[in-house]
């Protein structure tokens, strides 16, 4: 009996095993997929929609051609999840096995094929939800976090460029009305475009971000033009008249305006000389009468001007705040002016990035200029700062002394995460109405006093997100993109900052018998974990995993991670 079995036993044991290496052939694709990852790509797709649009049209545009794409990818998908199919069906036909057995094997095929087609679906309809979801916990529970899509608003907008403002600091912020006399704007012309001549009642600092190009400011004593690329700051005071050439074929020229109004805080207008319709001139609301005298000119050739001028403009389809130049008059501006100085000194631009850094190793880069050192910043206290963070890089956790730091991403993709002792009070403010709102909060400010809440947002190109002074915050970059981004330190006099991580940490300056008395354990099992990091400011993600995974078996290596990384 046993030995008259043997052979189907044999066959049984040959076709499951053929059967399994099927279905590992079918996993195996999985994986490979998975690791492909289309739902990442897709993501990615759709952060940089909403980076790059610029109309909420173009925005719509951007994400249905990332979902034709994932379409696509799940279209191919399918097609080999049929094909694997289909090669499990024929090896199971090809076993010499009966009909019985045969359709047991085919079954199976077809419930793998089934599992997997399922198990796509679900995630992506899933990640559409968890991810609509998501925005809007950020957007409602992060008051720090500022996405560019829905936190900006076009002020000017033709073919050519556009000019948007941040909405202010404590709109949705109560912790940020510190800073709220403060706006952040946002300038982008098109290649070989001329921004109109204008001035506004704030001061202002011009941070480019992107392109080349030349800016020029005129009071009524002087004139100081500047060649200006990524990296340049400029300082224009109040009342000066700013006109700007994007110099660059090829890019665009993007800069990111601090401005500090002197009239209204919190708000600032532009004034134009010369326009038509979006924006007006202001030379329009004063009488014919007046312009006569002042300008001792008859009105004829006043309104022969204006008239031209209008005439021009509808000719040429230019009616906004941004021009098309012609390469000629583009040369002509750029040759009178000069280029930014190393050294600041009143009025004059620095390129920050040529500066040498403050902080840098082989994970990334951070530099800054100070009020203390550059005295065109010293009206607004402001710090200007730039950071660079390599794939899979982390600025270790800090914290700024009297600084509220306003981050702006210029390129890649990151993460913040910052600890904040006032979300649990807004929490419990925001399930009321306005007039009981500050009793609450002054009646759970003791009850949480000394309690944290985690903050995190993701970043991309456009985004901004706010660290206040005190507030223990960190940036690290994905593990395939490098993170920059460009920061305004406010109230910066004398702001110093302190890390609590890497090789200098402030815990590693304190008494043995405070470090004890601290962390209640002995001072030799702190010294462990945070005299343990042989670097600075930036570290690698990878690094640190690796040296973690040599370390395994050691009681505090899970300890010991933690501290090297945060």
């Amino acid at each position: 009996m046993v030995i008259s079995k043997s052979p189907f036993i044999v066959l049984i044991f040959s076709l499951l095993l053929s059967f399994g290496l099927l279905c590992s052939g079918v996993s195996a694709y999985g994986r490979k997929q998975y690791e492909r990852d289309p739902r990442q790509q897709y993501e990615q797709c759709q952060r940089r929609c909403e980076s790059e649009a610029t109309e909420e049209r173009e925005q719509e545009q951007c994400e249905q051609r990332c979902e034709r794409e994932y379409k696509e990818q799940q279209r191919q998908q399918e097609e080999e999840l049929q094909r694997q199919y289909q090669q499990c069906q024929g090896r199971c036909q090809e076993q010499q096995q009966g009909q019985r057995e045969q359709q047991q094997c085919q079954r199976k095929c077809w419930e793998q094929y089934k599992e997997q087609e399922r198990g796509e679906h679900e995630n992506y309809h899933n990640h559409k939800k968890n991810r609509s979801e998501e925005e809007e916990g950020q957007q409602r529970n992060n008051p720090y976090y500022f996405p560019k899509r829905r936190s900006f608003q076009t002020r000017f907008r033709d073919e050519e460029g556009n000019f948007k403002i941040l909405q202010r600091f404590a709109e949705n912020s109560p912790p940020l009305k510190g800073i709220n006399d403060y706006r952040l704007a946002m300038f982008e012309a098109n290649p070989n475009t001329f921004i109109l001549p204008h001035h506004c009642d704030a001061e202002a600092i011009y941070f480019v971000t992107n392109g080349k190009g030349t800016i020029t400011f005129v009071t009524h004593e002087n004139k100081e033009s500047y060649n200006v690329q990524r990296g340049t700051v400029v300082s224009v005071p109040a009342g000066s008249t700013v006109y700007v050439v994007s110099q660059d074929n090829q890019e665009k020229l993007t800069i990111a305006v601090l401005a500090l109004p002197v009239n209204s805080p919190g708000k600032y207008e532009l004034f134009f000389p010369a326009g038509n319709n979006k924006p007006e001139s202001y030379y329009g609301a004063f009488s014919y009468e007046v312009l006569e005298t002042v300008f001792n000119t008859q009105r004829e050739k006043l309104e022969e001007i204006l008239e031209e001028q209008r005439g021009q403009m509808r000719q040429q389809g230019q009616q906004g705040m941004f021009r098309k130049a012609k390469p000629e008059q583009i040369r002509a501006i750029s040759q009178q002016a000069t280029s930014p100085r190393h050294r600041g000194g009143e009025r004059l631009a620095i390129n920050l990035l040529s500066q040498s850094p403050v902080y840098s190793n082989q994970n990334g880069r951070f530099f800054e200029a100070c009020p203390e050192d550059f005295s065109q910043f010293q009206n607004m206290d402001v710090a200007v700062s730039a950071f660079k963070l390599n794939q899979g890089a982390i600025f270790v956790p800090h914290y700024n002394s009297k600084a509220t730091f306003v981050v702006f991403v210029t390129d890649g993709y990151g993460y913040a995460q910052m600890a904040c002792p006032h979300l649990s009070r807004q929490s419990q403010g925001s399930q009321s109405g306005r007039q009981d709102r500050r009793e609450q909060e002054e009646e759970s400010e003791e009850e949480t006093f000394g309690e944290f809440q985690q903050v995190k947002a993701p970043l991309s190109p456009g985004d901004v997100f706010v660290a206040p002074a005190g507030h223990a915050v960190t940036f690290f970059a994905t593990k395939d993109q490098p993170l920059n981004a460009v920061a305004f330190g406010l109230n910066a006099q004398n702001n110093q900052r302190i890390f609590l991580a890497g090789k200098k940490n402030l815990v590693r300056q304190m008494d043995s018998e405070a470090k004890e008395l601290s962390f209640g354990v002995p001072s030799k099992l702190v010294d462990n974990i945070f005299n343990n990091p042989d670097e600075s400011y930036f570290m690698s993600f990878s690094q640190q995993r690796q040296r973690g995974d040599e370390r395994r078996g050691n009681p505090l290596a899970s300890i010991l991670d933690f501290a090297r990384l945060f």
